[in-house]
């Protein structure tokens, strides 16, 4: 099973703003075009320790960027390519490639020949592995609330917004799994998708029984307006605010942008995030690929 962050969206919206021209080549001949077809370097043939950056991948970088971006580890790209694990001004981690010669860098895509995107596959093994695994170890000190039996054999974390239809869609399809005990789903409410968001989270956070009234919010979600039925809470305390300001900030720490984040850990230990609703048949195997709580 694929599980893939935005990460390559969210790194090239980046550092395009840290550049001062609209060309990422170093020279006015040179052109970034996708890579030739080569196969993948096995994650078994990988040295356990990475190699030193060559200083003129970083001088054509810190050129292009300004000094604005870090290089944090070289690897092995397709072709006659080398990628570049980086960080951008903003702290997110992300996937580049820079040509043999330094002439020029890649930011965004590079598409095989079969279709498939190297870029994407380097993101995951480079970046989205360490965020998922720092995501599954944070994610219990948030104030997440329970909807199923503490006791189910799979667990997972939802980050969700009370008005995010895509997360309704997800809390509908995941019925029989919760009905059955087989599925828990620890839910960190946060909100953003509308200005009764904030309110809404933290009225289910703060109640008495949140099954009760996640089940109304879904239950009388309005598709149409993608907007849904709890009322939100007016006056909040200062301690219930405190929790909620933590939910959001451990979204954006972790760079997630979408609800519903699906984050889980296998049987394996290794964790795993998945951004969006997941439909059948690939629910059931997400569901089965959980492991217990932490």
């Amino acid at each position: 099973m694929s599980v893939r962050f935005n990460s390559i969206s969210v790194l090239c919206a980046s550092l395009c703003l840290a550049v001062s021209t609209l060309s990422f080549a170093a020279d006015p001949a040179s052109a970034a075009v996708p890579a030739a077809k080569a196969p993948m370097t096995p994650a078994s043939t990988v040295a356990n320790k990475p190699a030193a950056v060559n200083a003129n991948y970083t001088a054509l970088l810190q050129k292009i960027t300004q000094g604005k971006v870090q290089i944090l580890k070289q690897f092995t790209g397709p072709g006659d390519l080398v990628g570049l694990l980086v960080r951008s001004p903003e702290g997110q981690k992300g996937v580049v490639y820079v040509d043999k010669n330094a002439q020029y860098v890649i930011i965004g895509n590079v598409i095989m020949a079969d279709g498939s995107s190297r870029s994407a596959d380097d993101t995951d093994k480079y970046v989205n592995s360490e965020i998922a695994q720092k995501a599954w170890g944070n994610a219990a000190k948030t104030a997440w609330v329970l909807d199923g039996s503490p006791k189910a054999k799979h667990v997972m974390y939802a980050i969700g917004d009370p008005n995010c239809s895509a997360c309704h869609r997800f809390y509908s399809d995941t019925r029989p799994y919760v009905n059955s005990g087989d599925l828990a789903i620890r839910w960190i409410w946060v909100g953003f998708m509308r200005p009764t968001s904030p309110g809404m989270a933290m009225a289910i956070i703060s109640a008495k029984d949140p099954g009760v009234l996640m089940k109304q919010n879904e239950q009388s979600f309005n598709e149409q307006t993608e907007a849904g039925a709890v009322k939100p809470l007016a006056n909040p305390s200062p301690e219930l605010k405190a929790k909620f300001d933590a939910n959001m900030k451990f979204m954006a720490a972790h760079q997630f942008t979408v609800t519903p984040t699906l984050i889980f850990q296998d049987a394996q230990g290794k964790a795993h995030t998945v951004l969006g609703a997941v439909p059948e048949p690939g629910l059931k195997d997400l569901v089965n690929q959980a492991g217990g709580a932490q």
